[in-house]
């Protein structure tokens, strides 16, 4: 559960982009302004982060059955292993 929180916590409040994504200008715009810019191997959508988590928790060594990210409260994507 911690693991998962740290994993998590580590999101929140940052501007989350695919790496090499924005132009340079524009991430020294961002960085400039103070965002927190965090970038990811992957376009940061609620199915990829799901399969994000899985993976992560999995190698933790948890036993992970599904993987669910909420975009909104009503609208959410769940990452399942086959």
């Amino acid at each position: 559960k911690v693991d998962l929180k740290k994993e998590v916590d580590y999101f929140d409040h940052s501007l989350i982009v695919e790496k090499n994504t924005l132009k340079s200008k524009t991430m020294e715009a961002l960085l400039e302004e103070g965002i927190r810019i965090v970038e990811v191997d992957f376009r940061s959508t609620a199915e990829n982060f799901s399969k994000y988590f899985y993976d992560r928790m999995t190698e933790k060594g948890y036993d992970v059955r599904c993987a669910t990210v909420y975009e909104t409260p009503n609208n959410c994507a769940s990452y399942y292993k086959d």
